[in-house]
């Protein structure tokens, strides 16, 4: 069974069952991956490599607390390859990360 987008259930928990708080976090970490978006793809694009871990760890983090753990794996995998200085993929899971942010639109919608 392929995981949602959200593990509603466990993200409430973290919050204290307040659903309300969580969805309007969970805006702000659309806009925030929407406001990050180019800068990532200019910064794999040029091969800048702290600029894309420092990016992709802060918005896994951001996604994790939130239960947002799918996109939040995609972000770990740029971190590590920022991390490592091999780029190679890291526009295919950036293509990756701008569905599942569309995905994640979409759920809160």
């Amino acid at each position: 069974m392929e995981k949602k987008i959200i593990d509603w259930e466990t993200a409430i928990e973290r919050l204290g069952g307040d659903k309300e708080f969580l969805v309007e976090l969970l805006n702000e970490l659309v806009d925030q991956i929407e406001q990050s978006l180019p800068e990532l793809k200019t910064a794999i694009e040029q091969n800048a490599f702290e600029e894309v871990r420092s990016v992709a760890h802060g918005l896994k983090g951001a996604a994790a607390n939130l239960g947002a753990d799918k996109i939040s794996a995609k972000f770990y995998e740029l971190e590590v390859m920022g991390k490592e200085e091999k780029l190679d993929g890291a526009l295919e899971i950036f293509n990756e990360i701008v569905q599942l942010h569309e995905e994640l639109k979409q759920e809160l919608s």
